[in-house]
């Protein structure tokens, strides 16, 4: 009786055995499809050779972006030493002579430094000045004419 119980045992764990068995084999076949499935990209490429290709391309996207990093640094210096603020009057500088036919404009950088050019008409000449002007301070002796076109420039913001 010994041996009777011992064998139904036996064979009780071995069908409880195959029956696990079988289950997890076709879990594991369930799995192995959805993996392949994943696997399978676009054109036949699998997971990893997408990734390899997505690292390569960001890689190339971060050289690009400080690229454009740097020269945007670059412009952003050049915008500064370009002529920003402009302001421009036209009038005349002698009495009972013709009709504003003078002018004076003032060109300037970012750091207020730049140029007055004048340029004073009369009958019988055109005398044309230019005067340098540094942080916002001219670097001659300045008219009336040109101290007011020089304080409306002072004034602009200069995009």
């Amino acid at each position: 009786m010994n041996t009777e119980i011992i064998f139904l045992i036996t064979l009780a764990v071995a069908l409880i055995s195959l029956i696990i068995s079988i289950v997890l084999f076709f879990k594991v076949r369930k799995q192995d499809r959805h993996l392949a499935s994943f696997m399978a990209g676009k054109e036949g490429k699998d997971l990893e050779h997408v990734l390899i290709e997505h690292a390569d391309s960001i890689g190339k996207i971060e050289e690009d972006l400080k690229d454009l990093v740097k020269a945007s640094e670059y412009l952003h210096k050049a915008i500064q030493s370009s002529v920003r603020k402009v302001a421009f009057e036209r009038y005349n500088p002698f009495q009972g002579v013709g009709g504003n036919q003078s002018f004076t404009i003032v060109m300037l950088d970012a750091f207020n430094t730049g140029v007055v050019i004048s340029s004073l008409h009369n009958r019988d000449s055109n005398r044309v000045y230019a005067k340098g002007i540094k942080s916002g301070q001219a670097m001659h002796n300045l008219s009336e004419e040109e101290e007011r076109v020089l304080k409306n420039a002072l004034l602009l913001k200069g995009a």
